[in-house]
């Protein structure tokens, strides 16, 4: 298993559940260049933090760190679930590509899509969200739609009458930078060639803990039941991570800082809100400034 590290709740339930998990595959980042450093010293040291983050993620499946997520039923669909788009793309090989520029780019144009096509589907139930926040009462269609969403973000005690309980919900439905998802999946599973890309089309490290949904890991530890969540698309994929950080409570300040780069009238990106996944992996900061690392290096701004 690609080093996944995952931060783990207590009590999670282990039933027929499945979970979304985060993980990382790489070494820990190299300390700021000083300002006396050359933009080439800066690359240098960028680029070998990425080619040891590709090598332990081929070669380790052990999970690192103790993730967190909320368990989710395996078989009923969420507000958040729609059917997979048709039409989606064929999955290449990523090992057919040369390591370095040609793999990435393959990675970069196969990914960004899919992350894009996720992004748009919440983007129009924000926009709906909005709609009834503006009128003057809602109808009971109206409430149910906004209680079946209250329950997919994982709000509690949630009132669709409430204006706060209805920015609450408004800080969950929002995209993510496609930035930050394309790193963290080029991270998690080393440019698409991790056993868990290549067969279980996961790129984010989502686990489940029913018998059969997945994959196991070969390092699992004794007594240890998860197995690596298989999806039919790498766009599923996308779309499960993505849910993870708006509705995870462990992902909060991410969301936070998100909301505050609204309000301010601005586009979040993808290295702001990367400070929001301190609790992502167990190597906190380090995994952070790892991820803006390749964001910066590889320009993944371009793509949001």
């Amino acid at each position: 298993m690609s080093r996944f590290t995952r931060l783990f709740f207590m009590g999670l339930f282990v039933s027929s559940s499945v979970i979304v998990t985060g993980c990382t595959d790489s070494e820990q980042h190299n300390t700021p260049a000083k300002s006396e450093t050359t933009q080439s010293e800066v690359k240098q040291q960028a680029a070998a933090t990425e080619n040891t983050a590709t090598q332990n993620t081929v070669e380790s499946e052990k999970p690192q760190s103790n993730a967190t997520t909320e368990p989710a039923s395996k078989t009923v669909k969420t507000a958040t679930q729609s059917a997979p788009p048709a039409n989606l793309p064929a999955i290449p090989n990523f090992k057919d590509f040369a390591a370095g520029s040609p793999r990435k780019q393959a990675f970069f144009e196969f990914m960004a899509p899919l992350i894009k096509q996720a992004n748009t589907h919440i983007l129009e139930k924000r926009q709906h969200l909005q709609s009834l926040m503006k009128k003057a009462s809602l109808t009971k269609n109206d409430q149910a739609w906004l209680n079946q969403q209250a329950n997919a973000y994982n709000l509690d005690d949630f009132d669709p009458t409430n204006t706060a309980d209805l920015n609450a919900l408004l800080t969950r439905i929002d995209a993510i930078p496609a930035a930050l998802a394309l790193a963290q999946g080029a991270n998690e599973s080393a440019w698409g060639t991790s056993r868990f890309a290549r067969k279980a089309n996961n790129y984010f490290g989502q686990w489940c803990f029913s018998k059969g949904c997945g994959l196991v890991p070969k390092q699992r530890n004794d007594g240890a039941i998860h197995e690596v969540r298989a999806f039919d698309h790498p766009y599923e994929s996308v779309v499960s991570y993505i849910h993870n950080l708006n509705s995870h409570r462990t992902y909060q300040k991410l969301r936070e800082i998100r909301a505050k780069t609204r309000q301010k009238g601005q586009t979040p990106t993808g290295l702001e809100m990367a400070e929001g996944l301190i609790n992502y992996s167990a190597r906190k900061h380090k995994y952070v400034k790892e991820l803006q690392s390749m964001i910066r290096y590889n320009n993944l701004t371009q793509y949001n």
